[in-house]
This record gives C-alpha cells, structure tokens and sequence, in this order.
C-alpha cells in the first residue's frame, strides 16, 4: 500500500515549540499523503487539542519550553486520563540525547521513540511500523483501554496461539497481566516454558518479578543481576533489585540498586518514593529528603501533580534534620524546613490543602521539639487534637502522621499507638511517604518505649509497697526514655508529695522537680482523666505546702 492512502485518513497532531521545525515536519507529513495535520507549541495546548479531537498519531517533542509540560509530561497524561482512543499512536520527536531523559521517556512506553535530525524515510518507517504493530493488536489495546484485563489475556493468547509475529509482546503483556492478578505460579509456568527456548531479556525480567512477588527474593536478585550485566540500561532489573534486597533485609545492597536506578532513570514518581522508603529503612534520611524534592518538583507540571508532594518533602526535611547528627547540617535542614512552610502558603498546590494551619503548627511543633522547647511544642500538639477531637464533622486524620511523630517525641506511647491505627486509615495509607515511614517510626521508638514502661511499671510496683525513695527513682528514671509522658509525669509528683509528707526536711532537689513537673503540664490541654488527676495532684501540692509553710503571723 503507498503511503498516501496508507495515511491520507490519519490525523496528526504535532506538539514543538519551534517553528522551523514545525514547518519541516508538516512538510514531510503532507508529502507521504497526510490531509489532517495540528500544530502546537505547547503541552498545554496539547492536552486541549487531545480532550477536544480525536487524533490518529501524535508526535510530541521532549522539551517544551523552561515552564511548561515536557513532551514525556504530555504522554502520561494522554494515557493515564485515556485522552485518546486506543488506536492512537504516540511517537517522542527530540534532539535530546542526555541518558536520563532518554530512559525516562522510553519507560513511559510510546510506540516509538525518533531522535532528532531525521529524514522522510526514517519518519516513514517508523511511522510504518508503529501502526502496523498497532492495528494487529488493537484488540489488546481495546481491551487495556476498557481495563479488561481478562478480555486482553483471552486475546494474548488466541495471537500467540495463531503464531503471531508479535506473540512475544504478548507473552510478555499476558505474564504481566498474570502477575497483577496475583496468578503467579501461571505466569511463572509461561515464563520457564519460553525462557528455555530462547533467553529473552523481557522474559528474565518478568521472571525475577514473578519470582519476588512469591517471596522467592534471592532467585529474583540472581536473574536480575544477570540480566544487569548483558543489558546495563535496563533500568528494571535496578528496581527489581532494590526491593528483592530490601524485602530480604539486605539494606546496604537495596540502597545501592535504588540509588543506581533513579541516578540512570530520575523521572519516576514510584522510583524516587522506592528509594526514599529504601533510605528511611537504612537512616539515609538525607536522601530520602532529595527524593522527595525530586518527585515534588518532578510532578509539578504533570499529570501527578498532588499537593501531597509538598507535604512529603516538607515532612522528610523534618525528618532529616531530626536525625542529623551535625549540629549545622541540623539549623540548616531547619531553615529549609521553615522556609518551605512559608513558601508552601503562596503555592498554588496549598488551593487542595485542608487546614493548612494545622499542618504548619505540627510541623513548627516538631522544630520546636528538636530545640529542646517540650513544652511549647506538647501545648501546640494537645491543642491540635483536642480541637479535632471536638470537631464533629471530622472523619480521617490527614496530618495523623505529624501527631504520631511528636507523641513519639514526647514519648506519649499509649497516645501514640492510638494515632498509629488512624494511619492505617486507606486514605493516609495511600501516601506512600507516610505508608512507609510509620513501621520504621515505630521501630525506632521500640527500645525507648519498652525502657519507660518497665521503669515506669517498676516504680509504680515501689509506690505500692511504700517505697516512696525507690519509686521517686525508677519515675525519674522512666522520664528519660519519655521526657514528656503525661502519667509518667503524674506518677512522679504523686511519688514526690508522698516522699516530701514523710521527710522531716524539705530537699531543695525534690521541690525544684516536683516545680519543673508540674511546668511541664501546666496549660497542656489534657483528656478530661489526666485533667482531674493532675488537678487533685496540684490540690495535694499546694495543701502541703501551706501546711509545711504556713504564714507568719504579723506584728502589729
């Protein structure tokens, strides 16, 4: 068939920023027969032509312009809103040759990829080959349009079966698709059966997932780490890797694939939140933090644009800083922190935010904690939870994250337990910073809080028998693994009241702490138990008090 009818039908659209190239290529289309031809400059423009047009072909250029939609931005978000038929073919026309845009774009899978500069020939035969390839599997591209997964494994398999020279795109599609509906022993089956009579990189691939998806990790690594060695640029085995390693507890090792996989293919949201979870998991919170910038300012343009993002970046830069061990590296990841929160309110992102307030006060909370300011930043926490304990229309927690890492602080462990299980709430768990990040939180405080509730429980053991010195002890004891609990608190006043009716001196040491505990809960919002015993408690204090220090009488 010549060119001129195979194309005369086909409706192009043409997305470049740059005129003369844009007339050169109308130029080539129209002298291989096409009529129907758009031209724009822009992502945005051609995200408008695609919900209003249906077109055949598009051809995208990388880069866009400095603000604007890249061409790979443009393709996500053409497949991911289905703005185009399945019958389109999209085709990624650049000068660009840098290796992560490159790789960065070839993932988002177009249906072919032409570098910059190229002839009529080349262009026709790409051109060629795209839509021959997607007229015979249309019926698979339907179906994946319809997300009828079982309909596009049915014609998976009638194409294989009929010999089709395209069967090993659809073993591949078929094993995938197996794979998502957790029917891998099937998908394991095809793949062994196909991998011996040819060893097929894709099959490899799809093999070592198969195999990680069982917990089968260590087979994983080695088929991965094989096929990293025959092909350096597929950047799937560096994933494949890094999560086998870290399901396996090989930390140093899934740092290392992670880091190695969005060095050579950035311009992933999933890839950079793979290593930001990898990092958190190996106390490289540093880099977790850069993930998070990466992905924010990745996104902005983007099709998976969520203010989320800007959440997540703020709350790893916390983070960092709260681990850092650099007393300057610490004020300096402060600092960012503290701008960030005051640049996040002129964001237009902020616009889907809910109470952005209460998110910056947890958050200056938090930097208040680091400073060692307990108090002021356990009065702003109590304040935030009483307010949303009160509110009656509230549902989920969407900052239950950020109370979780204060109670945490403060060392409130019976608080913190019930904030955890609103984490487990779908929608917070859907954030896969903070689905991340909670059981390594968690792990954390174990040891601290194991350490406060035998101490605790200990001088509670001590009180009983009216050991009042040793109970005074073990509380104390126990604030140091939790400076801020609030029964813990309670205990060591009541232990101090008892201690100071059963001397006959008063310890200056005893009457500054039992003054710095009572500080430490005074103007805290407490639930309405720990209110009225502290009330009782500062009744207690001041009747004794009175009683070892009653009023002079006075000489007229």
């Amino acid at each position: 068939m010549q060119s001129g009818t195979l194309y005369k039908d086909k409706r192009f659209l043409v997305v470049d920023d740059q005129r003369p190239f844009q007339v050169m290529l109308k130029g080539i289309l129209l002298n291989l027969g096409v009529k129907e031809v758009q031209m724009v400059t822009n992502g945005e423009a051609a995200i408008s032509a695609a919900k209003n047009h249906e077109f055949d072909f598009i051809l995208v250029d990388y880069n866009l312009g400095g603000h604007r939609k890249n061409g790979r931005q443009v393709i996500e978000e053409i497949k991911t809103k289905k703005l185009v038929p399945p019958h389109c073919i999209s085709i990624m026309v650049t000068g660009e040759n840098h290796r992560p845009m490159v790789l960065g774009a070839i993932e988002l899978q177009p249906d072919d990829y032409v570098m910059k500069p190229f002839s009529q020939n080349v262009l026709k035969h790409r051109l060629d080959k795209a839509l021959h390839k997607r007229t015979n599997l249309l019926p698979i591209y339907q179906a994946m349009h319809e997300e009828n997964f079982e309909q596009a494994m049915n014609e998976c398999t009638r194409l294989i079966s009929e010999n089709n020279r395209y069967r090993n795109f659809c073993n591949n599609l078929l094993a995938e698709l197996l794979c998502k509906q957790k029917q891998y022993e099937q998908a394991e089956y095809l793949l062994t059966k196909l991998l011996k009579v040819k060893p097929y990189t894709w099959g490899q691939i799809q093999l070592a997932r198969t195999y990680h998806h069982q917990g089968k990790h260590q087979q994983a690594i080695v088929i991965a780490t094989e096929v990293m060695k025959q092909a350096p640029m597929i950047i799937d085995s560096y994933d494949l890797m890094a999560e086998a390693f870290h399901a396996s507890g090989d930390l140093t090792h899934s740092l290392e694939m992670a880091i190695r996989a969005a060095e050579l293919s950035p311009y992933s949201v999933e890839r950079q939140y793979r290593l930001c979870q990898i990092a958190q998991s190996s106390d490289m919170h540093d880099i977790a933090k850069d993930a998070c910038k990466a992905i924010l300012e990745m996104t902005r343009k983007s099709v998976q644009q969520d203010s989320v993002h800007l959440l997540n970046y703020i709350r790893a830069t916390i983070n960092a800083a709260e681990h850092s061990e650099e007393k300057s590296e610490q004020n300096k990841l402060k600092q960012e922190a503290v701008i960030a929160l005051q640049r996040a309110k002129q964001d237009e992102l902020i616009g889907n935010i809910n109470n952005y307030s209460v998110f910056e006060t947890l958050c200056n909370a938090r930097i208040e904690a680091m400073d060692k300011h307990l108090i002021a930043a356990k009065k702003q926490l109590f304040k935030v939870m009483s307010a949303h304990a009160q509110d009656e229309e509230a549902t989920d927690d969407p900052y239950a994250y950020e109370k979780l890492s204060l109670l945490y602080t403060m060392g409130e462990y019976e608080l913190a337990e019930h904030v955890a299980d609103e984490c487990k709430d779908e929608r917070v768990n859907k954030n896969p910073f903070i689905k991340n990040t909670i059981s390594h939180l968690k792990q954390e405080n174990k040891k601290r809080q194991r350490g406060f509730k035998q101490l605790n429980q200990a001088g509670i053991d001590a009180y009983k028998k009216q050991d009042y010195i040793l109970a005074f002890h073990q509380f104390d004891s126990a604030l140091k693994f939790a400076p801020m609990h609030t029964g813990g608190t309670l205990n060591l006043i009541l232990a101090i009241i008892k201690l100071i009716e059963t001397s006959e001196k008063q310890p200056e040491d005893l009457l500054k702490r039992i003054k710095a505990a009572f500080q430490a809960l005074d103007g805290i919002e407490l639930p309405s138990k720990q209110f009225e015993r502290y009330k009782e408690l500062e009744k207690q204090y001041h009747s004794l008090m009175e009683k070892l220090n009653p009023p002079q009488k006075k000489w007229r």
